[in-house]
């Protein structure tokens, strides 16, 4: 089966393990451990909690010329082919093969593999031989990828621009511009290529529709509408047209008389999907990290699991058998049992129409409802987890990292202008800037009626008062979430894989767990926070977020 070492998490004690998580009903559920894991921390002892994803998060997926299933993963990053049968990764290819930040990928006429690295603007290609070079730079966003029957390669860009080129699989020719007017949002996703007509096929995410288009003069034709969210398109080996539907969480057939049929369910926040020889589908999640079969539409084989695949920031809300812990997974907001790691609830979010956004931070507020923060979306939300609806949305912000209630307002550390902010939530215009010239203000928390925010690299706790920042404690390594319990500020030190207490009158720290796994590595120009590791705790137990193993950390502070 899967090896986590194959993509860069290390091999943790696996206790008893239940696999049989078949199913559209039971993937709904998610799949969990019946016993946590354990792993020794120095003196303490550190379980983890939370079912594990293969990946973070499963992008586009395309069988090969072997038979075998490919894809890629963004966020890993990671180009990878498994067995479509045991789920087992023959082979991973991750930043120091070239794969950036790898979305989708297509096959050539010789064999050779080519993948859109989204995050960077790269078009890279892999030889049978195994040597892998940038054959394009068309830009970031680029998205889909694929060829044309004769082997002429195609791209477009989604989410960071809207563009869709011809390229030179070569690389020896510039770029060929197609059409330039796709957007707004995204030109087209996930593509195919038409054999009976010639024509290359795609969704447009934000129209709800699927166009054909020829690529020689541009000419642009709808050929099937009223989808959710359509995120890819496929043929079948006889030349029959599908559509995912993200929004929707299904796969649908397109009759030549323009009827649907739905033939596969699974759940919202699908990302791509592929047929093999024998017209077998296969659907990868985006929000999940799982690749499951479709055998019908009212049943699904896992290929490989999801879970958490993108855990950042943490919050506890509820007592006794009702606690909950929130984890933000940045498409999803997961509600765990807190001891266990069961899911007891979870909130998706696809691109443009989810109220929920993407996640990276969340915190709790006194009147029972949610603060999420996204710099992906530049948001801060307020969400009511009783009735998993938005309360409040506060955008135009600038890449914000975390965010907190305070004194009745919303304070916010912004990457991307380097300070923090406060506003209330009933004039969001009025922003005062608390702190400012931080080099990369991440985590908050309050303690004692003080606010305190963590500079990731600057490397500094700091307390912020009447005239800005002062430092507690500097020679941080790369500190991100902050927590405060019995009179110390627990600090998630991401760069060094541990956790620290520190005293916040005198800066004394000690070292409360270390050894921990830590920090994604961030892609393209994303900020060093790219996926948060948040800390949570109620003073006697800390969860901290494991964003590079896949888990939550549970950490005994007695």
């Amino acid at each position: 089966m899967f090896s986590r070492s194959a993509i860069g998490i290390q091999t943790r004690v696996r206790l008893a393990f239940n696999t049989a998580c078949l199913g559209a009903l039971t993937l709904l559920a998610g799949c969990d451990p019946q016993d946590a894991d354990v792993v020794e921390s120095g003196a303490e002892r550190v379980r983890t909690i939370g079912e594990s994803a293969s990946f973070r998060g499963i992008n586009g997926i395309l069988f090969g010329p072997d038979g075998d299933l490919y894809l890629t993963s963004v966020v890993t990053p990671a180009v990878a082919r498994i067995d479509p049968e045991s789920g087992e990764i023959i082979d991973n290819w991750g930043l120091d093969d070239g794969a950036q930040s790898p979305d989708d990928l297509a096959f050539g006429p010789d064999g050779s593999l080519y993948w859109t690295d989204i995050s960077h603007g790269d078009v890279s290609m892999r030889t049978p031989a195994g040597e892998n070079r940038v054959i394009a730079s068309p830009g970031v966003g680029v998205n889909p990828i694929t060829f044309s029957d004769d082997g002429r390669l195609f791209v477009s860009q989604c989410f960071m621009d809207t563009n869709l080129f011809e390229l030179d699989p070569a690389g020896e020719q510039e770029p060929r511009l197609i059409r330039d007017d796709l957007g707004p949002g995204c030109g087209l996703n996930g593509m195919d290529w038409g054999s009976t007509d010639g024509r290359l096929y795609g969704p447009r995410w934000f129209h709800g529709e699927v166009v054909r288009v020829d690529v020689d003069s541009g000419e642009i034709e709808t050929v099937a509408s009223g989808f959710g969210v359509p995120a890819a398109v496929k043929f079948n080996s006889e030349g029959v047209l599908h559509v995912l539907d993200s929004l929707r969480g299904e796969v649908v057939r397109i009759g030549d008389d323009g009827s649907k049929e739905v033939v596969a369910r699974v759940q919202p926040g699908l990302d791509n999907f592929a047929f093999d020889a024998d017209d077998r589908l296969f659907i990868s999640s985006f929000a999940d990290g799982f690749i499951v079969e479709a055998l019908s539409p009212e049943e699904n084989r896992v290929v490989l699991e999801g879970g958490l695949n993108m855990p950042g920031g943490l919050a506890l809300i509820g007592s006794g058998d009702a606690a909950r812990l929130v984890v933000a997974d940045f498409f999803a907001l997961r509600r765990l049992d807190p001891a266990t790691g069961d899911v007891m609830g979870v909130v998706r979010d696809v691109i443009g129409f989810s109220e929920i956004g993407t996640s990276m931070s969340v915190h709790a507020t006194d009147e029972g409802h949610l603060v999420l923060s996204s710099w992906f979306d530049n948001a801060v939300r307020l969400w009511d987890p009783a009735t998993d609806s938005l309360v409040q949305i506060f955008g135009e912000l600038a890449a914000p990292i975390d965010a907190i209630q305070f004194e009745g307002n919303i304070v916010v550390s912004q990457w991307g202008a380097g300070n923090v902010i406060s506003f209330s939530p009933d004039n969001p215009e009025e922003r005062r800037v608390l702190a400012e010239g931080l080099s990369g203000p991440a985590g908050l928390t309050v303690a004692n009626g003080v606010l305190y925010v963590a500079d990731n690299l600057g490397g500094a706790l700091l307390r912020i008062g009447d005239s800005g920042a002062e430092p507690v404690a500097e020679g941080l390594d790369q500190p991100e979430g902050l927590a405060a319990a019995n009179g110390s500020i627990y600090v998630v030190e991401a760069g060094a894989g541990r956790v620290v207490e520190i005293d916040p009158a005198s800066g004394e720290s000690t070292t409360v767990t270390e050894g921990l796994e830590l920090q994604v590595p961030p892609s393209g120009a994303f900020p060093n926070t790219m996926l948060f590791n948040g800390i949570a705790t109620d003073g006697e137990t800390a969860w901290v977020a494991g964003d590079a193993a896949n888990t939550v950390y549970v950490i005994d502070l007695d």
